[in-house]
């Protein structure tokens, strides 16, 4: 994964936010951002669900069907007639498509601790380092999910006092996105389509 590359991008989406939002220009955005990471973490967690020992179903949340909003689930897009043969690009006619709730959600932390780093002015990003850290995980960490979890939300509410764990905190991000059991491939591939969403929302007004 180029990681330098989503912070490039990344900076690209914040500075579009603050041209529809210029209030948040000049401004300390840290608080507000953290606590965003936080729901987020938790709104992925809620996908897992492998913490939730009282329900039978603890299978994480990584296919499911949805109505394609781009042809209101007739399988032609919204405004062209059916007999005129055209399918959905976005279903591909189907009507429907699946998506992976666990994987959007992991994403959506992974934007917000990018846009974190680039608040506090983080630019000492080091790959080969990152690389280490990840050869360092013991088999034990990765079988401790929910631990996971909540060491990152402790270090994220550290990080309002101190900037000194954010770069903790991006590597815990990223090996429980190796945790959860997604490749480096499939991250940076749903990162550049959710930042494509979010350009988009920014265009419409969202």
């Amino acid at each position: 994964m180029n990681l330098q590359k989503l912070f490039e991008m990344q900076a690209e989406l914040d500075e579009r936010i603050i041209q529809q939002h210029p209030e948040l220009r000049g401004q300390n955005n840290l608080d507000w951002k953290l606590l965003a990471l936080q729901v987020e973490l938790g709104e992925c967690a809620n996908e897992w669900r492998g913490f939730k020992r009282w329900s039978n179903n603890q299978e994480s949340r990584t296919s499911v069907k949805v109505g394609c909003p781009n042809c209101a689930g007739t399988g032609t897009p919204i405004g062209i007639p059916s007999y005129a043969g055209i399918d959905c690009w976005q279903c591909g006619g189907e009507g429907s498509y699946s998506k992976n709730p666990l994987l959007e959600e992991y994403i959506d932390c992974l934007h917000f601790i990018l846009s974190i780093g680039l608040e506090i002015g983080y630019k000492e990003f080091d790959e080969e380092e990152m690389n280490e850290y990840f050869a360092q995980v013991s088999d034990d960490e990765k079988n401790g999910i929910t631990r996971q979890f909540i060491a990152i939300n402790y270090i994220t509410s550290c990080m309002l006092e101190n900037y000194i764990h954010y770069e903790q905190a991006l590597y815990e991000i990223l090996s429980l996105g190796e945790m959860l059991g997604f490749t480096w491939e499939q991250v940076e591939g749903a990162y550049l389509t959710k930042n494509k969403t979010n350009h988009e929302r920014q265009l419409n007004g969202y």
